[in-house]
């Protein structure tokens, strides 16, 4: 069976050749971090009262980075890919980053230019939808929140043959999709069932081993739980 490799998905980029904007890894990054927060409380405007820690405002956040390396001096050594030797890396660095780049992004030169009868400023353009997929398990709707690209090799032509890419992703949470995008409910709802279902199996397996150190622990806090209630 062949090896997976991490990608990013924009379903709903239109492009010049109408096709989605993709990006499969090249090479899979050695380390993926992980970083789920909960959403902060605001305190009451007095100061005043109690509140519990665990009611949550809304789903937690959570923030992934990540480092990618791109190279093109094995399609250049081949020979079989033209458009490597035209334009070394830079398509597939143009397609990370517009995946950061609004749809429809238009420059409002009257807004620019000053004019008092027309003071309102560009209007609000949405990001595509982007889909990161790492593995069976995690389809995650995301953001990019950035990219720090740095390029250490180009040819001929200036264009970027090797590259290392810093990438930061912002995960939605169910109050930042947007309504008509479908794909991006069902993804955060899979991936919330994949935790599930992997946490049972955590579960079962901690309950198909008695008498290893884990059971072990579990039935001291059991304990411990029944006499403090």
């Amino acid at each position: 069976m062949p090896a997976l490799k991490g990608a990013l998905f924009s379903p709903d980029a239109k492009l010049q050749n109408s096709k989605p904007n993709i990006v499969v890894f090249q090479f899979n990054p050695e380390r993926v971090t992980r970083t789920p927060t909960l959403v902060q409380q605001s305190r009451p405007s007095d100061g005043a009262g109690s509140r519990d820690a665990r009611q949550q405002p809304a789903a937690p956040g959570e923030s992934i980075s990540f480092s990618l390396r791109l190279d093109a001096t094995d399609q250049l050594a081949a020979g079989g890919q033209p458009t490597a030797a035209q334009y070394g890396i830079l398509p597939a660095l143009s397609a990370l980053e517009l995946m950061m780049i609004p749809r429809g992004l238009r420059v409002n030169l009257a807004a620019m230019s000053g004019d008092p009868k027309k003071p309102y400023t560009n209007p609000p353009a949405r990001l595509p939808t982007v889909l990161f997929f790492w593995g069976g398990f995690r389809l995650l709707p995301v953001t990019i929140s950035s990219l720090q690209i740095t390029e250490t090799e180009y040819d001929m032509q200036l264009n970027p043959v090797r590259a290392e890419v810093t990438v930061t992703l912002q995960v939605l949470t169910p109050s930042q999709f947007p309504r008509d995008a479908a794909a991006v409910g069902d993804a955060y709802y899979q991936y919330q069932h994949a935790l599930e279902t992997m946490a049972a199996l955590h579960a079962d397996n901690l309950a198909s081993e008695p008498g290893t150190k884990d059971t072990l622990a579990v039935d001291i806090v059991a304990k411990s739980l029944k006499q403090m209630g």
